[in-house]
């Protein structure tokens, strides 16, 4: 009840009990407070007119008695003697309004009982009321407190978890109860009351077979008391050990294509406690052969990804309760047609190193040939990122092939003449040049002979001297000879032999204008 209210319950029973009413205390009948918390007894009171000055009014609280005589009686509160008064006592009410309300701060279980108010007017005027405030404090539950052992593992059998709240006053009227824990028991736990000397304490527990998936549970204990309702409540998040699990390894990249030059991102990704230390792997994918590679990161980072680092990866998470393998995952970087190359032996073929593996297509030089041509064959085969495609013709043609190799990041190019064709076309360069210098070889020494008969002739005419003719022969016909002629007409020639004199050109000249070479006779 408040001072205004009790002030205004004073009036009204005196205004109907006229003097008897003069002398009154009135107080709240009982008050319910935790231990430590601030407490406050309302109070009023009356005295018979005239008013007096309030100062000549001492104010007293007592304990268990009103009367301060009485040995069970403890003063609490003194006006006129505050080097007795407590530091956390202190009259809050103004004794001018004859409001006599006290304030107990940190109040204690040992605080609890029956307060009275007295006041003290001097020369024997003094009051007691009769009825005091009945004041109930009591012990604050302690906040739950969850046991748990040091070292939970996945597998243990049973492990026990506790929860345990003290300082409860009265037995029976507090529980503990859990939550988070249905599927951790089917059963209910049950509370434990036990008399710790001063107060009773209560415990609950239950017991559970540890999963991974357990692990990071949080779990609630809750103390209830129903005196005085009071709830307070702990939390604790259970931390199961178990070997790593389901491990994977995961492609972070900026696009789903990996490219040569792009930033790529392994990470390996492992269900664990304690955390697990990571090896990783990477198998080639033409020679099988695996490799360590060598980081300990739960992640591996290529800035700038090469074809080089294609391959099949695997991460390893192991702590000390054991270890789990991811599966491989297949890292294909791609990049335009390279290392295009054509080798010829008794077909052509040509090789492409590509990833996507890259198309083939051939072209031939001599327009005569068509791929549809039946003379021509064409097997393509793939092997990783290596394209092979094999050309068979069926031809003795000279001619050049070309091989465009090509996928979605780009084409390449390359071309290869057969070495038979170079070699016709060399003997035929040859015989042509070889034939041409016999032509000029042969046309200069006809024009050399020609000019050296003309020469010849030249001194003949300019060196010959006088001819004197000597002698004529002809052969002589025999009766054979004869018969011959009658015939046919050989050829006979006379021959006449010449001698030259020493006389001047002149008339050599003259005379060698009179020589005949007789012809036939």
């Amino acid at each position: 009840m408040s001072t205004s209210h009790c002030n205004l319950a004073l009036i009204v029973v005196c205004l109907f009990q006229g003097s008897v009413c003069q002398w009154s205390v009135w107080v709240d009948d009982a008050v319910y407070i935790w231990e430590g918390e601030s407490v406050i007894l309302n109070c009023s009171f009356q005295y018979p007119d005239p008013l007096r000055d309030p100062s000549t009014v001492t104010a007293r609280w007592l304990k268990n008695s009103p009367f301060p005589n009485n040995q069970q009686a403890a003063e609490i509160y003194n006006s006129r003697n505050m080097e007795r008064v407590s530091p956390d006592v202190q009259l809050i009410g103004d004794l001018n309004e004859r409001n006599c309300s006290l304030q107990i701060d940190n109040i204690h279980k040992a605080d609890t009982g029956i307060y009275y108010f007295r006041f003290e007017l001097g020369q024997g005027n003094n009051w007691s009321g009769e009825d005091g405030i009945s004041v109930h404090v009591y012990g604050r539950p302690t906040k739950p407190y969850i046991s748990v052992p040091e070292e939970v593992l996945e597998g243990d059998e049973l492990v026990t978890l506790t929860c345990t709240s003290t300082n409860i006053d009265q037995r029976g009227r507090a529980t503990l109860s859990w939550d988070g824990i249905s599927d951790l028991t089917e059963l209910v736990p049950r509370t434990e009351e036990q008399w710790a000397g001063y107060s009773w304490s209560l415990t609950n527990n239950f017991a559970f077979i540890p999963s991974y998936q357990h692990h990071n549970r949080i779990i609630k204990c809750m103390v209830n008391y129903i005196p005085y309702p009071y709830t307070d409540e702990t939390y604790l998040t259970l931390q199961i050990r178990y070997p790593p699990k389901n491990t994977v390894l995961l492609v972070n990249a900026s696009q789903e294509e990996i490219k040569e030059g792009d930033c790529v991102t392994l990470v390996c990704v492992g269900n664990s406690f304690p955390e697990a230390n990571y090896t990783w792997y990477k198998k080639d994918r033409f020679t099988n052969k695996t490799a360590v590679l060598n980081t300990a990161s739960s992640n591996m980072l290529f800035q700038k990804i090469s074809r080089k680092n294609s391959g099949f990866y695997n991460c390893l998470a192991t702590n000390y309760l054991g270890s789990s393998l991811s599966s491989e995952v297949e890292i294909d970087v791609q990049y335009k047609p390279d290392k295009v190359t054509i080798r010829h032996e008794v077909l052509y073929k040509c090789i492409a190193e590509a990833s996507p593996p890259a198309v083939i297509t051939w072209k031939i030089s001599d327009d005569s040939i068509n791929l549809t041509d039946p003379r021509v064959s064409i097997k393509s085969e793939f092997n990783g990122t290596h394209s092979v495609s094999t050309l068979r013709l069926e031809t003795t043609a000279s001619f050049c092939v070309s091989c465009l190799a090509q996928n979605k990041h780009g084409v390449s190019v390359t071309e290869r003449c057969p070495p038979g064709s170079f070699t016709k076309s060399l003997l035929l360069a040859v015989g042509v040049i070889a034939s041409g210098v016999v032509v000029i070889i042969i046309f200069v020494i006809v024009a050399w002979k020609k000019k050296k008969e003309v020469i010849e002739g030249q001194e003949l005419e300019s060196d010959s001297q006088p001819v004197i003719y000597t002698e004529v022969q002809t052969p002589k016909k025999t009766q054979a000879t004869q018969s011959e002629a009658s015939g046919r007409r050989e050829n006979e020639f006379a021959y006449a032999n010449l001698q030259h004199d020493s006389i001047g050109k002149q008339q050599a000249k003259r005379q060698s204008d009179r020589v005949e070479i007789l012809g036939t006779v």
